[in-house]
């Protein structure tokens, strides 16, 4: 257990709310950025005479891009600042969108599309560094509230883009896409607005010479600081496995096993992002009570759970939809498996809290990125697990997906703030302290 600095007095209240707020817009963003081209998926290979399987391969590349984008810009913030990665990160996905829409083919699409991913692959773990050095007494809740916005994104995209197609038919696919680039006014608040990270400054302070070429990955593979890496990449690996495993399947499910169309999807997943928001956000304030590795484990009960009853669907031998979804037991068993989604709610306060401040950025932004890149592999594996019966693979996935995440976070140190108060020796004045366990 080491001591740090107490971040409070290196940011004032105003400045500290723009951090979060920016991270929220951030997130939104990210969400939004994702999912805006699945939905116009549809008409993009109708209107450019692309196959579905190429269409797939362009969603995919994407978010392996930001494999690239997490280290790249991951390391510029913790050499060159926070400020400055995090404005890049916003100006190069942002770039890629607005690119996007001007695609005449397969290639230009891919093309650009990678490049909107290596943008949005710097934006989490830079921000979540940011905002970590910015607040310390209520960090989990802040970094609940952030991972809760992702869904939001994901929202308003579908919003947008049938409002889009509505109005200008198949050909609208470009303007939506086009609206993926109003991030870029972020950039005018993190460049007038937007403090740089005290914490950091000092950091490259007492680290005379700052970073050397290479250094932060250097020192991230130190032993100590490797095993943590390894834990944080297996935590989110094993969400985001279960989360796309089923997310990706569950409405092709629905249709083609219980011959329901879209509507009852939607009605299911509504209620459930409705009740999963304010459950992570409850789990983020528990955290910074009882610990991040109580309150991660617990919400990860309900997603074993809710596997469970996917897999017993799966089994099941007849698929009846019962004429309502609220005496459907798939409906019950998807909505306690989303209840489970909250275990994700603290890792934007446990990871960046499990490294120091000069590889903080670099650990947190390729830990996630990793993770969320590689469980893009996911929808293919409950096609593989499940032997074409979906709801056996999804069932089967989430399960291996969930005992990753739990044995991960058994074994990734608690983090949680202690603020303790010392008497500095030459002054003789309070000095508040914040003790973190496991660094």
């Amino acid at each position: 257990m080491v001591s740090s600095p107490d971040h409070h007095p290196d940011f004032s209240t105003a400045q500290r709310w723009i951090v979060l707020l920016s991270a929220v817009l951030g997130y939104v963003t990210d969400g939004y950025n994702l999912l805006i081209i699945t939905f116009v998926l549809p008409s993009i290979t109708k209107d450019l005479g692309i196959s579905t399987t190429q269409a797939g391969f362009i969603v995919t590349a994407q978010l392996l891009a930001s494999i690239v984008g997490g280290a790249l810009f991951g390391r510029l913030a913790d050499v060159r600042g926070r400020k400055s990665a995090l404005t890049w990160s916003i100006a190069v996905f942002s770039l890629g969108a607005l690119l996007s829409a001007f695609s005449w083919g397969y290639s230009s699409l891919l093309i650009t599309r990678v490049i909107a991913g290596i943008g949005l692959g710097g934006e989490w773990g830079v921000g979540m560094a940011l905002f970590n050095e910015a607040w310390t007494k209520h960090r989990g809740l802040g970094a609940s509230v952030i991972q809760s916005s992702l869904p939001v994104g994901s929202v308003l995209a579908g919003l947008v883009s049938a409002q889009i197609i509505a109005v200008q038919g198949a050909g609208g696919w470009r303007l939506a896409l086009a609206t993926g680039c109003a991030p870029i006014l972020l950039c005018v608040v993190t460049r007038f607005w937007m403090p740089e990270s005290r914490v950091w400054l000092r950091s490259r302070r007492e680290h005379t010479g700052g970073n050397p070429a290479g250094g932060v990955f250097r020192e991230l593979a130190m032993a100590g600081n490797r095993k943590r890496w390894l834990l944080g990449f297996g935590l989110v690996l094993g969400y985001m496995i279960s989360y796309y495993g089923v997310t990706s399947w569950m409405p092709t499910f629905i249709v083609d096993t219980y011959h329901q169309g879209p509507a009852v999807w939607k009605q299911v997943n509504t209620f459930a992002v409705w009740v999963v928001v304010p459950l992570k956000i409850a789990f983020g304030l528990w955290g910074d009570r009882i610990g991040r590795k109580a309150a991660t484990l617990v919400p990860a009960v309900f997603t074993l759970a809710g596997s469970i009853g996917l897999l017993v669907a799966g089994l099941a031998a007849g698929h009846r939809y019962p004429g309502s979804v609220w005496s459907w037991s798939l409906f019950w068993f998807f909505f306690v498996w989303s209840m489970g989604n909250a275990e994700s709610s603290l890792m934007g306060a446990w990871l960046p809290e499990s490294f120091a401040t000069r590889i903080r950025a670099t650990a947190t932004s390729t830990t996630y990125m990793f993770g969320r890149g590689l469980s893009a592999l996911a929808p293919s594996l409950v096609v593989l697990l499940g032997f074409a019966n979906l709801g056996i693979g999804m069932g089967i996935v989430s399960i291996i997906g969930v005992v990753l995440f739990v044995l991960c976070a058994l074994l990734l140190p608690e983090t949680r703030p202690r603020r303790r108060s010392t008497q500095d020796s030459g002054t003789g004045r309070a000095v508040i302290t914040t003790e973190r366990s496991g660094q």
